[in-house]
């Protein structure tokens, strides 16, 4: 009972202390908060009761509201109604969990089409929009006219990206665009990139890109982390790209092609190959390449095509070799290291898990 006084006493010197706080200060507190939280200080005093409407980094989560969407739309569209309509929003985010095919979700893609076009007109910097399952989202033309975004996150289960006219596209500010589950079923995406004259990042993870080609050309970092193609071999061009990441399986549907001006790539396969089918030769495109982390069960099927092709690597100073196996290819590895003249640094990082399993398998598979 002695302590209740002494705790009171604390609590009410820490608000006094936050309410202190210039409102600028507050606010970009308050920009750290889920938009739930930020909503619930307005009854903290006064002070308080009209900050959450003027903080500029907005996210919504619906697992805030135990998965509850009807609960959580609601929520959203009464926040932005409510908030000050002068603030720009710097940052805005949508995360939308647990929607599943047999749900109503038509209501919800019906407000989240006004939340995307509350955001585009207020100066969006950094806009994120994550549904999970299949995602019928009509996403407004504005978003990809908005002179102000300069960092774009979709991850929408078969949205078709491509559905936009290209030419309409112009983000002249986007530096980042993270592509999450999203199709590609024409071959346009060359003028949507185009349509983006300063795209540094381009990361596109579980993509399905059914179309025959694409180039990026002003793209310094490219990633694809298992991507799904249709029968056609898909060929991407990315001739300034200088970090490289490929995550997947390494077949004869995808090539990668034209890029000189690589320094650092992180390649991981998880797929065996036949020999008779790889084509991709990847390492021998890399010919420019400082560092390299590569790590692949089919190492040794793989070097083996690739070291027919394979150049001189002047200038790789760093090697890094995971899931490393030595009694799998372990001398077509050594032909490799034999191509690095001046390699200065090596690191293995051994192969988890019973080898001879893999190399069982390699054997029955070819």
């Amino acid at each position: 009972m002695e302590t209740a006084p002494y705790m009171k006493k604390i609590e009410t010197e820490t608000s006094d202390s936050l309410s202190s706080l210039p409102d600028e200060l507050i606010v970009s507190i308050l920009s750290l908060l889920p938009a739930k939280e930020v909503a619930r200080t307005c009854v903290l005093s006064k002070r308080w009761r009209n900050l959450w409407t003027i903080v500029p980094s907005l996210c919504f989560d619906s697992r805030d509201w135990d998965g509850d969407l009807e609960k959580f739309a609601a929520f959203v569209s009464k926040f932005l109604h409510k908030r000050d309509g002068a603030t720009d929003t710097h940052i805005f985010r949508i995360l939308c969990h647990g929607m599943y095919i047999n749900d109503n979700l038509d209501p919800i893609y019906s407000e989240a089409t006004k939340w995307v076009t509350y955001a585009v007109e207020h100066n969006p910097r950094i806009l994120e929009l994550s549904f999970s399952g299949c995602c019928s989202l009509h996403i407004p033309d504005c978003l990809f006219t908005c002179k102000t975004l300069e960092n774009l996150k979709l991850k929408m289960r078969g949205w078709d990206l491509l559905e936009h006219e290209s030419s309409a596209v112009y983000l002249p500010r986007l530096t980042n665009l993270n592509l999450n589950r999203i199709n590609f079923n024409v071959d346009n995406f060359d003028e949507f990139l185009s349509r983006c004259p300063i795209l540094k990042d381009l990361s596109m993870e579980y993509c399905a890109l059914n179309m025959s080609k694409f180039s990026c050309h002003g793209v310094k970092r490219l990633q694809i982390h298992y991507p799904r193609t249709s029968d056609e071999t898909l060929s991407i061009s990315a001739p300034c790209v200088e970090n490289l990441v490929f995550n997947g399986d390494m077949d004869s549907r995808i090539i990668l092609k034209d890029m000189p001006m690589v320094t650092q790539a992180i390649i991981t396969v998880h797929s065996f190959v036949k020999r008779e089918e790889y084509n991709c030769h990847l390492l021998s495109r890399l010919n420019g390449i400082n560092s390299l982390d590569i790590s692949s069960f089919c190492s040794k099927e793989m070097l083996q095509e690739e070291l027919q092709k394979c150049p001189i690597f002047q200038s790789l100073k760093f090697l890094f070799l995971h899931e490393f196996c030595p009694y799998c290819g372990f001398d077509t590895w050594s032909s490799f290291i034999k191509h690095c003249p001046n390699l200065e640094e090596l690191y293995l990082v051994p192969l988890e898990g019973p080898c001879e399993v893999l190399c069982f398998a390699r054997t029955i598979y070819n």
